[in-house]
């Protein structure tokens, strides 16, 4: 359901506004919320009320790709004591922070201090810090994962990997609800366990985001306006959002940018780019940004976003190819491969490059008009395109 609102131009992420007259000298055009879809976990395990739960899912993941969860099982408590400590840390001296910045994870382990998003020249406003697995040394070898980076903050490492522990639980049962919406329509049905077997060892993060008050000025900037956030889509499976401090979530739906709104007490989930790709399109990445809507005010949130173990085949599932007119649509390519097609994409790491051009990787999504235009011209400028990618261009001209 969608109801009228209005809308300051400016940076982006949570509900939907309330303005007053001060705020409105701002507004630009007259914006809409979405309410997304609300499915609640009791009713997945109620027999007599699962087939409508799936069936919301199902709306929600093929139409919007954003749906709210209440009713998840993770203690409140934890999650307002990971804010707690994250705001804790964030509020500190850059001095502080940046002794938990580690120039060589390339942003996938401890303090972050800013990001640019995908397409986007201007750098986002935030800071974050990434958490995954607590692991040993041994098995984050045997794993291939990255080893976390803890500050010098008493209760910082207890409060997120608490959180982290319990949102991975509550993972287990969603993505379980996430294979029955496919195979509710499928002759070819894949496992109940199938997204839980990618994932249980991938290296999933837990993202601990600050977004600092803007101020009227900043938010009001019309022509080049502030984002918290800029417009992108997540390169994950899933991101699940548990409540944030402040509003600002945004949604793109046929062109129009959406505030979300959803109740207090639920969780925002929304399907990733490895998602859309396993279900040959059939679910919807959504492209979503921050937006600061009131000035002085910070904003902190956290997000888990899933990902599977680098091996793992992303190839379009058959149970969706059937469901989306019977042709494959997506190229096939590993977890490793699409996050380093994404890593370059954002300049992030450039010494994968001619490990990644070794992959075809590229030339596969060309196949489909799914490759990247900033990867190829870098495998171009480099001189690492291969002689397949470079006469499959030329046909295009």
């Amino acid at each position: 359901m969608l109801k009228t609102a209005y809308l300051l131009c400016a940076a982006l992420l949570m509900t939907s506004p309330n303005l007053n007259a001060e705020t409105t000298e701002s507004i630009t055009q007259e914006q809409l919320d979405i309410r997304i879809p609300v499915v609640d976990m009791q009713d997945f395990y109620n027999p007599e009320k699962q087939a409508q739960f799936i069936n919301t899912l199902y709306k929600a993941l093929t139409e919007i790709g954003f749906f709210a969860v209440r009713n998840t099982g993770v203690d409140r408590k934890v999650i307002t004591e990971a804010y707690a400590q994250a705001e804790l840390f964030f509020k500190k001296d850059p001095e502080f922070k940046n002794k938990s910045f580690v120039k060589e994870l390339k942003g996938q382990r401890g303090f972050v201090p800013g990001e640019t998003a995908k397409g986007n020249k201007a750098k986002d406003c935030k800071e974050f810090y990434l958490v995954g697995r607590d692991l040993s040394d041994e098995q984050l070898k045997q794993q291939g994962l990255l080893p976390n980076v803890w500050p010098d903050q008493s209760g910082f490492k207890e409060a997120l990997t608490t959180l982290y522990s319990e949102l991975e639980k509550y993972v287990i049962p969603l993505q379980e609800a996430i294979v029955m919406t496919i195979n509710q329509n499928a002759s070819r049905k894949i496992a109940p366990d199938a997204f839980h077997q990618m994932t249980q060892k991938g290296d999933t993060l837990l993202r601990a985001l600050y977004y600092p008050a803007l101020t009227q000025e900043q938010i009001g900037r019309l022509e080049h306006p502030l984002f918290w956030a800029a417009e992108h889509t997540d390169i994950d499976l899933l991101a699940i959002l548990p409540f944030a401090t402040e509003k600002g979530l945004q949604v793109e739906l046929n062109g129009q940018w959406l505030n979300v709104v959803v109740p207090e007490d639920a969780f925002v989930v929304n399907a990733g780019d490895m998602l859309k790709n396993l279900t040959n399109g059939l679910f919807v990445s959504a492209r979503h940004r921050v937006q600061a809507q009131e000035p002085d005010k910070d904003r902190f949130s956290m997000v888990l976003f899933v990902h599977p173990i680098d091996s793992t085949r992303l190839d379009p599932l058959p149970a969706c190819i059937e469901q989306t007119g019977g042709v494959q649509k997506f190229a096939t390519g590993t977890r490793q491969e699409f996050l380093w097609e994404r890593l370059l994409e954002l300049n992030i790491a450039p010494m994968l490059l001619e490990p990644y051009s070794k992959t075809g990787h590229t030339e596969r999504q060309l196949q489909y008009g799914k490759e990247s235009p900033q990867v190829v011209q870098l495998l171009i400028d480099r001189q690492l395109a291969s002689d397949e990618l470079l006469q499959a261009l030329e046909s295009r001209k």
